[in-house]
């Protein structure tokens, strides 16, 4: 049985990790790539954690759903993995169906009673688009909110075929873009400073989906507008006014 990597111990003990090793173990043997990329999202999660001043043991329930979080795509076959995210919309919704699936592995296991729904959310949106649940802003839980941030970078610095794979600041810039959108402003703000130390995230230039000749505003005014929009969400729902932005 594989043991926890060791700078991801710390958050593990007797049956818990017991456990997580047998899970890493059939991720490794399923696809390699799926161990690995379980591994990194559970570092790159346990620093923003950090990062945001959260408790050690806040960190360790964020750090064992991070390295859990893509347990139910064990139920889905290589076939739909190797060409994600290009699929049909069959493969697609069997796809979606992992977040249930890996939450199903784990419910009656009362040691992974606070990470269960960490796994379930993390590929909800911060405007309510993602799934399984349309949950939208805060009521998508904290550590699912790092978790999702973490999991797409990761994702697109190391996809299944090179083909697709972008760079480090090609995937801050998509992060940058998408704050307020998919992914919770403060948490973007918080990984950029805690994968890229002395980094400034007012400074990165984000791109609109034109690409590099289109229009460049700067991420400060990026963040200030995804504020803004995260205040007016949090006023609708309080009063019931609506108000576009273009």
């Amino acid at each position: 049985m594989l043991s926890i990597p060791q700078y991801l111990d710390f958050a593990f003990t007797g049956k818990t990790k017991e456990i997580c090793s047998f899970f890493l173990e059939l991720l490794q043997r399923k696809n390699g790539a799926l161990y690995l990329h379980s591994q990194q999202v559970a570092n790159y999660a346990a620093s923003v954690a950090a990062k945001l001043g959260l408790s050690r043991k806040e960190i360790g329930i964020i750090r064992t759903a991070a390295l859990m979080h893509d347990i139910g795509l064990l139920s889905v076959p290589n076939s739909i993995l190797n060409k994600f995210p290009y699929l049909s919309t069959r493969e697609m919704a069997q796809y979606k169906r992992h977040c249930i699936a890996g939450c199903s592995m784990l419910e009656n296991m009362e040691e992974f009673s606070g990470v269960i729904d960490l796994i379930r959310c993390h590929h909800e949106k911060w405007d309510g688009t993602g799934y399984p649940k349309r949950l939208k802003g805060v009521n998508i839980p904290l550590g699912a909110r790092i978790i999702s941030v973490a999991d797409y970078y990761d994702s697109v610095i190391n996809p299944c075929s090179a083909q697709w794979q972008k760079s480090h600041q090609e995937a801050l810039q998509e992060l940058l873009s998408a704050m307020g959108t998919s992914f919770d402003p403060e948490i973007v703000k918080a990984f950029v400073e805690a994968i890229a130390p002395g980094n400034t995230i007012k400074a990165l230039p984000v791109y609109s989906k034109k690409g590099k000749k289109g229009k460049v505003k700067t991420a400060a005014a990026v963040l200030a507008s995804a504020a803004t929009k995260t205040a007016e969400t949090e006023k609708i729902a309080e009063t019931g006014e609506a108000k576009e932005y273009a």
